[in-house]
């Protein structure tokens, strides 16, 4: 019998949550990027997508920190496999916006109910848009100005973090 050589499998990567992770190096970097375990061995590192309007993704960041850098090191990154992990998320995430039920207020919801939804539309949307307030008003079928009233009220209620002028999130 001849015996075939196989090739190992490859690592299996895994997104770690963001939130209550105390990772300092993510929170330091921002809501566009996303952290990014079994690239490298015993390290973590960091990576950024950019979307185009046609749902595309694009690697436009790598951020590695804790790790000597040398050039083995960054060929052995695959960095095809992180643009397809990429291209990847955006289409679930596109697959999951066309099941979303749209956004709209229910005659007599408790508005700190109504303010938790549009918080939780806000986040899912400035994860894959710089123009979250955008995207909601397109798939709820709303006026963008109602939309920004609805996340200017959950930001009063303490839903949503102060906002920054220029940056979703």
């Amino acid at each position: 019998m001849s015996e075939e050589k196989r090739t190992p499998p490859a690592p299996r990567w895994t997104f770690p949550k963001r939130e209550g992770s105390g990772d300092k190096t993510w929170a330091r970097l921002g809501d566009e990027w996303r952290a990014l375990d079994g690239v490298i061995e015993g390290h973590r590192i960091y990576v950024k997508w950019t979307y185009t309007d046609d749902g595309r993704s694009h690697l436009s960041g790598l951020h590695l920190s804790d790790v000597p850098i040398t050039a083995d090191l960054l060929r052995a990154i695959q960095v095809g496999r992180l643009e397809n992990a990429g291209q990847n998320m955006a289409n679930a995430m596109l697959d999951f916006l066309n099941d979303l039920i749209p956004l709209r207020r229910e005659k007599g919801e408790d508005p700190d109910a109504f303010a938790d939804r549009v918080a939780k539309y806000y986040k899912m949307f400035s994860g894959i848009s710089s123009k979250p307030a955008k995207m909601i008003s397109e798939t709820s079928g709303v006026p963008l100005a109602t939309v920004h009233g609805w996340i200017r009220e959950a930001r009063l209620r303490g839903k949503l973090p102060p906002g920054k002028r220029g940056k979703a999130g």
